[in-house]
């Protein structure tokens, strides 16, 4: 009996703490903000406001893709430990998504902080590269979407 409530004592011990906020529900809610709302933001601002010269937007569109990246990756801690599940379909997509993310941030940085992007013609130009982040990232999202549809149609 005393080994019994050792080693319950310790599986508790060892099980994490997430804030009560954290629900199944709760996490796809903010899934499904970030692949509609987030990204069509994310889009417009990449492909019409993008503005190298303008810091304010781009320190803007950083925080929010490394506010979203926390917010995302807490749900997808807590799904992982309560139910199993990635936030992005599987481990493999989860971490592409996430990784596509923090690449745009850093792009993004890297601008911000004036590094300079020359075309050919030897002008600044990091549009090209921002929208390539963007793009990978927008598929990789796109990508998720579709597979969220699908498991929407057959339930």
């Amino acid at each position: 009996m005393a080994s019994l409530i050792a080693a319950l004592c310790a599986t508790t011990a060892t099980a994490k703490a997430h804030p009560s906020y954290l629900t199944e529900s709760y996490c796809n809610t903010l899934v499904e903000q970030f692949v509609d709302y987030g990204m069509r933001s994310l889009g417009k601002y990449v492909n019409e406001n993008f503005k190298p010269q303008y810091k304010g937007g781009i320190r803007n569109t950083i925080n929010f893709l490394n506010q979203r990246s926390e917010w995302l990756g807490e749900c997808d801690a807590y799904l992982a430990d309560t139910a199993q599940t990635r936030i992005f379909y599987d481990e493999q997509n989860t971490k592409a998504i996430f990784d596509a993310m923090k690449d745009l941030a850093k792009e993004l940085q890297l601008v911000r902080d004036g590094v300079e992007y020359p075309d050919e013609t030897g002008a600044n130009n990091p549009r090209p590269f921002i929208k390539s982040r963007y793009e990978t990232l927008a598929t990789l999202v796109d990508q998720h979407h579709t597979r969220m549809l699908m498991k929407k149609q057959f339930q």
